[in-house]
């Protein structure tokens, strides 16, 4: 058994995150840093060593791949994609339905986050989830917007996806 080290639960061995809070049961915990990023303290380009990318070029569709999944999902044509399990009993019919993946035992609630495309970028909302939202290991706060780059993992309860961006090819570079 693994005790979460931020509310004392008890996981099994091997388990990622707590089921309780949210918080990594591995690796490095969260640094004073990191710990009170928000979406605003971000910053607009991604800079890796001297080289500088933009952090924002417009997605016209995602590649979402799923933990266990043998294929991964494609969303395209909306600004909003709805995220959670799909109960035609209350009339829920999400834009990606995780029940196929085991959401209901991994504790992805019906309407758990919401990914949305604006003029800012790709952000992700966590819902009021009953399990919660994680992006790279950082715990959304109920209704927090947090954006979104190419290669990041959405944990939505214990089911982690990985978000990949298709973008239109840049017509000022063509030739170059």
């Amino acid at each position: 058994m693994i005790t979460c080290p931020v509310c004392q639960h008890s996981e099994l061995d091997g388990t990622l995150f707590c089921s309780e809070c949210g918080s990594r049961l591995w690796g490095e915990a969260l640094t004073e840093e990191t710990a009170t990023l928000t979406a605003a303290s971000l910053p607009r380009t991604d800079k890796i060593g001297s080289l500088v990318f933009p952090a924002f070029s417009p997605v016209t569709g995602l590649t979402v791949r799923i933990s266990g999944a043998k294929e991964p999902v494609q969303l395209a044509g909306k600004n909003e994609y709805l995220l959670g399990r799909s109960d035609p009993k209350h009339d829920v019919v999400p834009d990606l339905d995780l029940g196929p993946y085991g959401g209901q035992q991994l504790g992805v609630s019906r309407k758990h986050a919401c990914l949305s495309q604006t003029e800012a970028g790709l952000s992700i909302r966590d819902l009021g989830s009953t399990n919660g939202t994680l992006v790279n290991g950082r715990v959304l706060g109920p209704t927090e917007d947090w954006p979104l780059r190419d290669g990041d993992e959405i944990r939505l309860g214990k089911l982690a996806l990985t978000i990949y961006f298709i973008t239109e090819p840049d017509s000022s570079n063509v030739g170059l």
